[in-house]
């Protein structure tokens, strides 16, 4: 597949929504790479890398090995999942801590988005299926809402707000 520099800055900023989702305890990046659509390549090309590469390298040249395992998709998509975990993981860490709700209902609707893109690619709707995704739907929902209010309540605090120390004596 023949791709522009254009091509490899939109993997990159995919790379960079798979980072973000990857320092979220419990949010997976290979969510990220399922809605924006490159979970098959990217599974593929990591398939594809083996001890064979050395093989084609050996015989073909390092470009021959390279194309083989779809080196250029995967060194964009690793470079901005590397440039998202270093400088997005502080704001991450700042968003878990001061907006829980705000981050987890982000997160929430990425996971919502690939339950309807998943849902048009259903051919044969049956009452299994529709049960299947309405139970998934409701337990994401009840995950992601009951961690943020769970981590806003500080077990040093006694969920009071105010910590042992600050009790007055008298």
């Amino acid at each position: 597949m023949h791709r522009r520099f254009t091509d490899y800055l939109v993997i990159i900023f995919k790379g960079i929504a798979m980072g973000a989702a990857d320092v979220v305890p419990g949010v997976s990046g290979g969510t990220i790479a399922f809605i924006s659509g490159i979970y098959e390549e990217l599974i593929e090309s990591i398939d594809k890398v083996g001890l064979g590469v050395f093989k084609v390298w050996k015989q073909d040249g390092f470009k021959a090995a390279w194309k083989s395992i779809n080196g250029s998709f995967l060194l964009a998509l690793f470079s901005g999942i590397a440039i998202s975990i270093l400088s997005l993981a502080k704001l991450i860490k700042w968003l878990l801590h001061n907006e829980p709700v705000l981050l987890w209902s982000f997160f929430f609707g990425l996971v919502l988005a690939s339950i309807l893109y998943i849902a048009k690619q259903i051919k044969g709707w049956s009452t299994k299926i529709v049960l299947a995704i309405i139970v998934t739907s409701i337990l994401s929902y009840f995950r992601a809402f009951l961690r943020s209010i769970a981590a806003s309540i500080n077990p040093l605090n006694n969920g009071f707000g105010f910590h042992g120390n600050e009790v007055n004596s008298g």
